[in-house]
C-alpha cells in the first residue's frame, strides 16, 4: 500500500514535469516566430511600378506601389536618376531611358526616382513600360535607401539641402551609392544611346580627355574606385562648388586609383582593368556646339552627322544648358533624326514640339 502511494506520487510528479517542459517549450517557439516575423518586416525601401497598375483610372494614378524587395534580381543593370522632385517623366528623359533599352536588351533599364510617390500611368512611363519589358519604375523610400550606407549622416545630419546646387549633389551621392550596392551602369537622362554598351565595363567618359565626368559610370560590384569615391563624397563634401562632389570627385578617386598626376596619363592597364572612354563615345558634340542638334536644316537634308560615327556609344545633349531649346517633331533637327530612330515609342507619343 505504502509502495502504491510512493509509484504514483512518483508518476504524477513526472507527468507534471514533462507537461511543464512541454509548455516552456511551446512559449519559447511562438515568442521567437513572432519575434522573427517582426524583424523581417522592416520596410522596403522599394516602390514599384506593375504594370497593373497601367489599367488604373487617372484618379488613382498617383499611386505608391509596395513589393517587399531588397534587392535586384540578378544581371546586368542600368540606372537613370529622377531627383528634381518630378512624378514622371518628361519626353526627352523617356527617350533616354527608351534608346538604352532598346539598343540593350539585356540590360534591365531602372528608372528611380527620388521619392516613393511615382505617377505610373502618365503617358511616358505608360509608354515605357507597355513596350520595353526589361524597363523599371520604382519610386524610393529614401531614408531606408540610405539606411546604414556612408551617406546616411550627410543626408539626415547636414545643412546640404541649403546649397546652391544641391539637387544636382544629391543626384551625385545617389549614383555613387546605387552602384555601390548593386554594380552596372549608371546613365544620365540626356543621353540618347545609339549602339548597344555592354561591350563596355568599368568605366567612366569625359567631356574633354582631360576632366572626369558622371554622366556615364559602369563598375561592376563591389569595384573599389566606387568604393573610394562613396566615401569621399561625405567626408569632402561642399556645397558651394557644382562639380565638387561629382565629376572632380571621380577624377580625385581615379588618379589616386591609378597612381597618375592627370587623367590623361590613366589607361586600362595603369588602373587595373578601369577605363576612362574617349570623348567621342558619349561627348561627340561640345557644348559650345550644342546648337548642332536643334538647327533647322534643309528639307531634303538627311545626312548623319558627320560627328556620329562608329565610335560614339551615346549622344549626351547637354540638357541642363540645352532645355529652352525648342525639337519640332517634324523637322530636319538632328536631335529629332535620333529621337525618330532610337526611341521610336516615346517619339510616336510626342508632341509637335518639346
Amino acid at each position: 500500500m505504502w509502495l502504491n502511494r510512493v509509484v504514483n506520487s512518483s508518476y504524477k510528479r513526472t507527468c507534471l514535469l514533462i507537461f511543464g517542459c512541454y509548455g516552456l517549450i511551446m512559449f519559447a517557439y511562438f515568442a521567437l516566430y513572432y519575434k522573427a516575423n517582426d524583424l523581417t518586416s522592416w520596410p522596403s525601401p522599394f516602390y514599384f511600378g506593375t504594370n497593373d497598375s497601367l489599367t488604373e483610372s487617372p484618379a488613382d494614378s498617383r499611386h505608391e506601389f509596395k513589393n517587399n524587395y531588397d534587392y535586384l534580381p540578378d544581371g546586368d543593370k542600368a540606372f537613370f536618376l529622377e531627383t528634381g522632385g518630378s512624378e514622371t517623366l518628361n519626353i526627352r528623359q523617356a527617350c533616354a531611358v527608351e534608346s538604352l533599352a532598346l539598343h540593350n536588351p539585356n540590360v534591365t533599364a531602372y528608372v528611380f526616382f527620388g521619392q516613393e510617390r511615382v505617377n505610373s500611368s502618365s503617358i511616358t512611363l505608360k509608354t515605357l513600360t507597355e513596350n520595353y519589358k526589361n524597363i523599371q519604375v520604382i519610386g524610393l523610400n529614401m531614408d531606408n535607401y540610405l539606411a546604414g550606407s556612408p551617406l546616411e549622416h550627410w543626408y539626415k545630419f547636414t545643412d546640404w539641402r541649403k546649397g546652391p546646387y544641391h539637387v544636382a549633389h544629391f543626384s551625385d551621392g545617389l549614383r555613387l551609392l546605387t552602384l555601390s550596392r548593386y554594380g552596372g551602369y549608371y546613365f544620365d537622362l540626356d543621353i540618347i544611346h545609339v549602339r548597344p554598351v555592354t561591350y563596355y565595363r568599368n568605366f567612366i567618359g569625359t567631356e574633354d580627355g582631360g576632366t572626369a565626368s558622371n554622366s556615364a559610370i559602369h563598375a561592376d560590384y563591389g569595384y573599389p574606385v566606387i568604393q573610394m569615391a562613396i566615401n569621399d563624397f561625405p567626408a569632402n563634401y561642399r556645397a558651394d562648388a557644382w562639380t565638387h562632389n561629382g565629376p572632380d570627385l571621380l577624377g580625385r578617386v581615379l588618379t589616386k586609383w591609378c597612381g597618375v598626376d592627370r587623367l590623361q596619363e590613366t589607361n586600362y592597364l595603369k588602373c587595373s582593368g578601369f577605363s576612362v572612354l574617349p570623348r567621342i563615345s558619349f561627348y561627340p558634340v561640345h557644348y559650345s556646339n550644342l546648337g548642332e542638334f536643334f538647327k533647322q536644316r534643309e528639307t531634303n537634308d538627311t545626312m548623319t552627322p558627320d560627328w556620329l560615327t562608329a565610335e560614339v556609344i551615346g549622344v549626351h545633349i547637354w540638357n541642363k544648358l540645352s532645355y529652352g531649346e525648342p525639337v519640332f517633331r517634324n523637322s530636319t533637327q538632328y536631335y529629332t533624326q535620333l529621337a525618330r530612330i532610337h526611341c521610336p515609342a516615346t517619339f510616336s507619343i510626342a508632341p509637335d514640339v518639346f
